[in-house]
This record gives C-alpha cells, structure tokens and sequence, in this order.
C-alpha cells in the first residue's frame, strides 16, 4: 500500500491518522495544512509540511492523501480541498472499519471513510467524500450524496435519498421514502419526516434545565 498524506492537523485529522494507521495498517508520512494555518512542525512525530509545496516533498506519484476536514461551510471546505489535492494529482484514499456491517457490494469512493458500527443495509450507495462517524443505520436503497458528513447514532430509513453536501447531527432520525436537499443541515436529535429544500436547516429539541439544582435533589 502507498503512503499517506493527511490534510489538516485537528482533531478530525488526529482521528483519522489513529483509523488509517490502527485499522487500515497504512503509513502516514506527513500531515499538511495551508501555510497560514501550520501551527506546528509535527504531529504523531511525522513532519506538518505546507500544502503549497507539499507534493515537492511527498510526491502524488507515490503517496496518496486524505483530506481530513469537518463539515465547516456546510462541508463546502472539505470539497475545496479534495479538488484542490486532486488538481495535484494526488489520488485520494478511503477507509472502511472492519468494526462496520457494510453490504458486500458497497463501492467506496475517494476521500470516504466509514467508522466502527456503522450498519449500511443492501443496495446502499454513498457518493465520494463522504465522512460517516461511527454507530450509524443507513436502511436499504437509500442513497447518499457527494460530500457529506453524517455524525454518530444517525438513523437514516430505507430508499432515502441525501442530497450533496449535507450535516446529519447526531441521533437524528429520517423517515423511509424522503429526499433530503442538497447542503441541508440536520441537527442533533431532528426528526425529518418528510423531504425538504435544498439548503433547509432542521434544529432538534433541545432539552432545558430543571428548576431544581442537584444539590437540592432528594434521590437519583
């Protein structure tokens, strides 16, 4: 297998650098990020090089990348920086968990990722780019676009279909047979039961504090 190369330094490329290197047994050689947002030389011991000249340094002929941003701008970073690497001809890579119950003829594509007990049901296909935290149920023909970012305990039914580039929260729940636009954002805890817009903003329930504080509770 090539060599890596993760886009970012945060948390999400921290976490991705432990599912590649743990998981998928693959060599992560360099972390890059835009010049004006390299605050440090190393991360894990392997060199923070700037993105500008990164393929002088690791070359696309023999290092694949992983771009590994949230959903800030509704996802519309990440996709950037996927052609942005692409345009340098890097190919991008993928990971799928062993941990996750995926149907045997899913199709991965670049710059996808696929956490731990993630359930993605027959006749699934996900678009590339495409960042499914873990402990997901995706239901059966349902079909998920470009660019996406779907967060932990996401229950999304059968024969649904995620427009490009949307945020699904975590716990939030789609009913079977909907279409959700593209650049949707879904909120922890939303439960969509009908299609929506593109660009639609979905906020769940939030739960307010008692008037009691815990001091003064009697039992727990």
């Amino acid at each position: 297998m090539r060599d890596v190369v993760i886009f970012g330094m945060g948390q999400v490329a921290e976490v991705i650098h432990h599912y590649l290197t743990e998981e998928g047994g693959r060599n992560v050689v360099a972390f890059t990020v835009d010049a004006a947002y390299r605050t440090a030389d190393q991360v894990f011991g392997v060199p923070v090089v700037d993105f500008e000249n990164v393929e002088q340094r690791f070359p696309p002929a023999t290092h694949d990348m992983f771009v590994a941003i949230s959903f800030k701008g509704v996802n519309k970073l990440r996709e950037a920086k996927v052609a942005e690497a692409e345009a340098k001809g890097y190919p991008l890579t993928s990971h799928v968990s062993p941990r996750a119950s995926v149907w045997s003829k899913l199709v991965v594509n670049p710059n996808t990722i696929i956490m731990e007990n993630n359930v993605i049901q027959p006749f699934v296909t996900i678009g590339r780019n495409v960042i499914m935290w873990s402990g997901n149920h995706i239901g059966h023909h349902t079909r998920i676009g470009d660019n996406c970012f779907i967060a932990s305990q996401a229950v999304i039914s059968g024969n649904c279909e995620i427009g490009a580039g949307t945020f699904i929260g975590v716990n939030a729940t789609l009913r079977d047979n909907i279409t959700i636009g593209a650049r949707n954002v879904i909120g922890a805890a939303a439960l969509i039961l009908k299609s929506s817009t593109d660009n639609a903003v979905f906020i769940g329930p939030a739960t307010e504090p008692a008037r009691v504080t815990s001091d003064r509770l009697r039992s727990i």
